[in-house]
């Protein structure tokens, strides 16, 4: 009766040791979860050509220099100002665009460490369930900002190379003759 009896301890405990570890189990899959969506953030923004941009930005520059050729005279100086403006926000705009593209980088590489090191600590026991929401809730608010910011990011990237491309466009002719007039001179 007694091996009866324990048998059945054993049996009950090894339940609910099972039981335990099928919820650890969901909570694991939650983290690998927060996983994907931190390596879907990182390939929209590898979606995003950096390359281009940088193309952008040189062309852009050249573009500059272009509009402050002594041989221009005031007259068309004051007339090529508003591009010059125009291009003078892209070009800021790109280098923010870059720099905030590498913060958003590092910020998905710190949330991907923190739920490595959430999903370490749910396997070695080391949080309470209660600990572990808590945690995951932080997590998933902060992948939330950063889906925000990826999709912004985007967004400008998109509306960043439609106003280039579309200034370059409108201000071919001109730039024939101003790479001419530097021809002339060089």
């Amino acid at each position: 009766m007694m091996l009866k009896n324990t048998y059945y301890i054993f049996i009950s405990a090894l339940l609910l040791s099972s039981c335990q570890e099928i919820n650890i189990n969901k909570e694991v899959n939650y983290t690998l979860l927060l996983d994907s969506l931190v390596l879907h953030q990182n390939e929209l923004l590898e979606e995003l050509d950096t390359t281009k941009i940088n193309e952008y930005l040189k062309k852009a520059q050249e573009r500059l220099a272009l509009f402050e050729l002594e041989d221009l005279s005031d007259f068309q100086k004051q007339w090529l100002l508003h591009e010059k403006i125009a291009y003078q926000k892209i070009v800021s705009s790109f280098y923010l665009f870059n720099n905030k593209t590498d913060s958003l980088r590092n910020d998905l590489g710190f949330s991907k460490k923190q739920i490595r090191a959430l999903k370490n600590d749910l396997v070695h026991r080391h949080l309470s369930k209660e600990q572990f929401s808590a945690y995951l809730l932080e997590e998933q608010k902060a992948l939330g900002k950063l889906n925000i910011l990826t999709e912004k990011l985007r967004s400008t990237f998109h509306n960043n190379a439609e106003q280039f491309d579309s200034l370059e466009a409108k201000l071919q002719g001109v730039f024939i003759q101003l790479n001419a007039i530097q021809n002339k001179h060089e």
